[in-house]
């Protein structure tokens, strides 16, 4: 490192205007530190304390494109040495920047903050918002302004330098993984065990009979949270309601649009609006009784033969259903009632209220499963951590499908097909260019990342300071 680079690197360090931690231990230690002091080294010549301390603050309290922000002491650590040998790189490339580049820098900054002012002409407003903002002078964020652009400018020309291989086989790889797209329902698992166990359950077959047998469960909690003044709350209801607009892929907020809202229910459920958020609310209490049931809020329910004697004597659950309200007077008008069983069903079915294990974990746990929502294969790889393999296999499920085990970015996750669309290859063909420079960018971008990984090994940084 030649003397005039080891002089200027304190001023030169570049930002950007993302606070993330508080600095000021950081700017206090600097103070009581004498530039001659090593923090380290790299490529075999010395640091000073001053400019390591500078680029602690600087990582500390701003973010930047070619770092973000420390997650942890130790990816700080690791983050001020990197920006102090980009500093370096930067300088020994020659890389300039213009007043003008400067200028540009600093207007989209405050233009993000959204200031009232112009910085080239409000001096005492511009220098006040630095002080108040940065706790430093104008001098000394322009030096900032400069070097962020010239790290960037850097980065940049780094990128540019790489010229990977692009096939046609890697672009159409690449549109297919953004064009088809899939909508799945996941339960996550630390381990492959209870995945696997959770899978046997969730594919096992379901009973002839498990609707009715649904519509009863549902009937008796509700019955019992109603003898209990027991009633969802009105944000457990419009979930409900949420959910049952989501899956039926409604694009208007029922809550400003109540006329589209009130047609949807006349359409879908031939009722008023009264009528159905009543009915949504019995199986709300349904299922949030049950789940205070099931963390001991709430006590179980006493006496369960009554209702199994009173469904054996009527033989069948539609006949019990019918009698069910006669024969158990005491209900109170939040219960769920349907004029008969047959109703229900038909209400069960439209609003998708499924039997099955699956339905019925997501009742008991609704917060325990997640859908990433209906997105391209290329999000759930990259994003979700789904294997390639298993995100396509997906694809050429039924609907409905359960997904075995498969690794996801935490665990391991079992899957419900929710949507498949499918690319249409002969789209291919006119964005074939588009995809050709986007896989060349992702390519290059990869190169970077090793790039910065075998510079850092290369420079031997050796850190003294702690």
């Amino acid at each position: 490192m030649n003397k005039s680079y080891s002089n200027g690197i304190a001023c030169l360090i570049a930002v950007t205007l993302i606070l993330t931690l508080n600095p000021e231990n950081v700017s206090a230690q600097s103070a009581q530190i004498e530039d001659s002091q090593v923090a380290g080294e790299f490529f075999g010549v010395p640091v000073s304390a001053g400019n390591y301390y500078f680029a602690k603050r600087v990582v500390m309290t701003f973010g930047a494109k070619w770092r973000g922000a420390p997650k942890d002491e130790a990816e700080l650590e690791d983050l001020v040495w990197q920006e102090l040998l980009f500093s370096y790189e930067a300088f020994n490339r020659g890389i300039t920047v213009s007043e003008q580049e400067i200028d540009e820098e600093i207007e989209k900054i405050l233009k993000a903050d959204k200031v009232d002012f112009s910085f080239r002409v409000d001096k005492e407003k511009y220098q006040q918002w630095v002080k108040d903002k940065l706790g430093m002078s104008i001098e000394a964020f322009r030096n900032q302004m400069e070097h962020l652009v010239k790290l960037e400018k850097l980065r940049t020309q780094i990128i540019a330098g790489f010229e990977p291989e692009v096939s046609e086989e890697d672009a159409y790889a690449k549109f297919l993984n953004e064009y088809n797209t899939l909508m799945v329902e996941l339960k996550e698992f630390a381990d492959i065990e209870a995945a696997q166990e959770f899978y046997k359950k969730a594919v096992a077959v379901i009973q002839e009979n498990a609707n009715e047998e649904l519509i009863w469960n549902d009937l008796i909690y509700s019955y019992e949270a109603s003898l209990r003044k027991f009633k969802a709350l009105d944000e457990d209801v419009d979930k409900a309601i949420e959910s049952l607009l989501r899956n039926a892929e409604v694009n208007f907020k029922w809550k400003e649009e109540t006329d589209k809202y009130n047609q949807w229910i006349n359409d879908k459920f031939e009722m008023n609006p009264d009528d159905f958020r009543k009915q949504v609310t019995g199986l709300a209490t349904a299922d949030a009784f049950t789940r205070k049931i099931l963390a001991k809020e709430q006590a179980e329910i006493e006496n369960k033969a009554k209702y199994s004697e009173f469904l054996k004597k009527n033989k069948t659950i539609a006949i019990a259903y019918n009698f069910f309200f006669d024969a158990f007077e005491s209900a109170g008008p939040d219960v769920l009632k349907f004029d008969s069983a047959s109703q229900a069903k038909k209400f069960y079915s439209i609003a998708g209220r499924l039997p099955g294990f699956w339905e019925d974990e997501k009742r008991k746990d609704p917060g325990g499963f997640k859908v990433p929502g209906f997105v391209a294969l290329d999000f759930l790889i990259h994003m979700w951590g789904f294997n390639k393999e298993d995100a396509y296999k997906m694809l050429d499920e039924q609907v409905g499908a359960y997904y075995p085990p498969a690794p996801i970015y935490k665990g391991y996750g079992v899957f419900k097909i929710k949507k498949i669309r499918k690319a249409d290859p002969g789209e291919f063909e006119s964005k074939k260019d588009d995809y050709l420079k986007k896989v060349k960018m992702i390519k290059q971008y990869d190169m970077y990342k090793q790039w910065v990984d075998d510079y850092k090994k290369k420079a031997a940084i050796k850190v003294y300071i702690k």
